[in-house]
């Protein structure tokens, strides 16, 4: 069973997503509100997959929050984002072992995207 942490600073949206993760087989083995609750996260456990928002709580976004998660190791991240932002899409673009859906998420897209990360 593939290891997943959840990255998401809406308490209700993040529940939404252990639901449907677990539902889909994975095991969901923590969750942070912030990007600082999501380094401390990172020191005690280590993921199979982030399931990440763009936009959090704390000194750091998820764009800047992932660049250092891929400093460290090679964690494949899905972002869940509202943004449309040409530039925040083209961003995740350059980030290796990234992708993004666009909320509200499609169980089915959500579903495919993770069975790929966990293939790997």
């Amino acid at each position: 069973m593939k290891k997943v942490i959840i990255i998401e600073d809406e308490t209700i949206i993040s529940f939404g997503y252990r639901l449907q993760l677990e539902g889909l087989g994975f095991e969901v083995v923590g969750s942070a509100r912030s990007s600082e609750e999501a380094e401390a996260l990172l020191q005690e456990v280590h993921p199979d997959i982030i399931i990440m928002d763009i936009y959090l709580k704390g000194d750091k976004n998820g764009l800047e929050l992932a660049q250092e998660i891929h400093a460290k190791e090679e964690i494949p991240i899905l972002f869940l984002t509202a943004s449309t932002k040409p530039e925040i899409i083209e961003a995740i673009g350059h980030l290796k072992g990234c992708h993004y859906l666009s909320k509200p998420i499609n169980s089915d897209s959500l579903e495919d995207v993770l069975m790929r990360f966990a293939q790997n």
